[in-house]
């Protein structure tokens, strides 16, 4: 009897303070409630500025990664090079200066090969006449035309005893810093790498303290007005372009070069100079289209 009492005793405070626990407990979350009223818009608006932060970053990585850095350009010239590397029958080379990325992109299928440069030493031989001269005379000028325009190997001995032969060419060679090229007693003989032709080709249409913007115009000029059944090679997949090709049916196979320079379409600020070279070919056919698929690859990645 006396239990019951006291247990209801000791009951009524539990349930009192569990009643006040309670209502302690719902109006802390009444309080939160409001808080959290309170700051949820805040984090909203916290998040929406997130968001339109973010957006522009976006935007710019988009506008930069459009842009062709010398990582991506390298990658996608080099896939798309790989295929007509591997399927040409003679030995090949290629090298591409960009003046967006200020990069030389290079491949080869026969590593550290020199080429006979056969024509296109023609380009070399002006030159270096420029260069040794300032200027050309009358005959001069008209060797010059007939041996870039038309390929003239009349013209070209003529102006190659002017320049001083062998040497005067190999003299031209060092002057524009191309210690891969070695100059022959038959001009047609002398040796390269692409990549030492984009030195040429770059005192040519870039800027050079070899050659006065007068000289550049004038071979420029020579350049952009070969005859038309020239015209093949590194200007395939371009409607605009500069070059001068190089043949020649050896014993152990045809050399077939092409050298040249292609406008941008936004100007000279992603134009590109180019070279490739070719030897060992089993017909002049076969290596005008490996020229020509490197050309188009090229062109398809550089001036979009």
């Amino acid at each position: 009897m006396n239990q019951r009492p006291a247990r209801k005793t000791q009951f009524k405070p539990n349930r009192r303070r569990r009643l006040f626990k309670w209502l302690t407990i719902i109006l802390i979350f009444l309080a939160l409630g409001c808080t959290a009223g309170l700051l949820i818009p805040g984090l909203n608006r916290s998040r929406n500025a997130s968001v339109k932060l973010s957006s522009p970053l976006k935007i710019v990585q988009k506008v930069v990664s459009n842009g062709p850095s010398s990582t991506d350009s390298n990658t996608q010239l080099q896939e798309a090079w790989k295929p007509t590397l591997q399927q040409a029958d003679g030995h090949v080379a290629i090298a591409v200066y960009s003046n967006q990325t200020k990069k030389t992109y290079m491949a080869s299928n026969a590593a550290n090969h020199s080429y006979r440069m056969a024509s296109t030493v023609k380009v070399s031989i002006l030159v270096g006449l420029l260069m040794k001269q300032g200027t050309l005379n009358s005959s001069e000028q008209a060797n010059a035309q007939a041996m870039i325009e038309n390929s003239s190997n009349t013209a070209a001995s003529a102006l190659f005893v002017e320049l001083g032969e062998k040497s005067g060419l190999q003299e031209t060679f060092d002057k524009l810093g191309m210690t891969d090229s070695t100059a022959h007693e038959e001009w047609g003989l002398s040796t390269t790498t692409p990549s030492d032709q984009l030195k040429l080709l770059n005192a040519i249409f870039y800027s050079s303290n070899l050659l006065s913007t007068t000289q550049q115009s004038y071979v420029r000029n020579l350049m952009q007005n070969v005859e038309s059944d020239q015209q093949w090679g590194i200007s395939a997949g371009s409607t605009n372009f500069y070059l001068k090709n190089g043949w020649l049916d050896e014993d152990d196979g045809w050399i077939i070069n092409s050298i040249g320079y292609i406008p941008g379409n936004n100007g000279a600020s992603d134009s590109y100079t180019i070279a490739v070279y070719t030897d060992d070919n089993s017909s002049m056919q076969n290596g005008e289209n490996t020229i020509e698929k490197l050309a188009k690859s090229t062109s398809k990645i550089l001036n979009k």
